[in-house]
Order: structure tokens, then sequence, then C-alpha cells
């Protein structure tokens, strides 16, 4: 409902700013009470028990500043990221190109984020208390001989 509501107004901003629109309105709304996924059943995978099926890959939450929103909405594990050891600024923009007859996105981002030291900062201190994995990369500036180096 909310989504036909706003979504007007979202496409007529470029893309890399609306989606920082929904990180903000995300991580303003991490105080609320989770969301129940109706019919949700546990999932145990890999030694590890999620509440449901549902999670949010990496490339949303870039830099772990609305996990606790997103974890409002019920997802049943969230992964933030790619971060980078150090921090990056990715490409130049713009970055993000809608096509919208296909409903799709380009993403040309680059991998900007604030850099490991900071991202794990947030984390320590998240409310959601789901699983939250990190997707890691090499930053750009690292030589490939070096990579090992940046992932380790």
């Amino acid at each position: 409902m909310w989504y036909r509501a706003i979504r007007p107004a979202l496409f007529a901003l470029d893309p890399e700013r609306a989606h920082q629109l929904a990180l903000n309105a995300l991580r303003l709304a991490g105080a609320g009470a989770p969301l129940r996924v109706r019919g949700a059943r546990p999932v145990e995978c890999m030694g590890l028990r999620f509440p449901n099926r549902i999670g949010l890959a990496a490339g949303f939450d870039k830099n772990a500043t609305a996990v606790d929103g997103l974890g409002s909405l019920g997802f049943g594990f969230i992964e933030v990221g790619t971060v980078t050891p150090r921090p990056q600024p990715g490409q130049p923009r713009p970055r993000p190109f809608r096509l919208c007859a296909s409903g799709a996105l380009i993403n040309r981002l680059g991998f900007p984020n604030d850099g490991a030291l900071q991202v794990a900062a947030r984390l320590r201190h998240r409310k959601y208390r789901g699983i939250v994995g990190v997707n890691i990369g090499k930053n750009a500036t690292t030589p490939l001989e070096r990579a090992l180096d940046d992932y380790v």
C-alpha cells in the first residue's frame, strides 16, 4: 500500500538519492517492534537457526546503517556490504541506472562503503538479534596480487 503511494515520488528522484532516502527511513524505523511473517517456519541450516526463509542480500545496506529497521520488517537474516578493509568512494556518479520498462536496475556503484572498522562498530551496537552476514570485497586500489590480504 505505501509503496504505491510513494513510488512516483521516489522514481522522480535520482536512483541513488531514492535509495539513500529509503535507508534513512529504515534507520529511523529501527526502534519499532519486528513484524511477524505469517506462516513463517524456522529453518536450520549449517548449524544456524533462521526464524524464516526470507532474507535480504548484500547491496541494499552497504554500511549497516539500517540493520535495525530492516530487522523490524521481519527478515529472517540480513546481509550487509559489500564492505572493504578501508573506506572507498566507489565509482563516479551517476552509478545506478533504472531500466523501468524491464523492471531492472544497472548497478555500477563499485563498492562504496565506510570500511570494515566503521561497519563493525555499527554492527556491535545493533538491536536486531537475528543473523547478520557481511559481504566482503577488496579495495579497488589493492593490486590483485595483494587481494588475499584484503579478504583476510
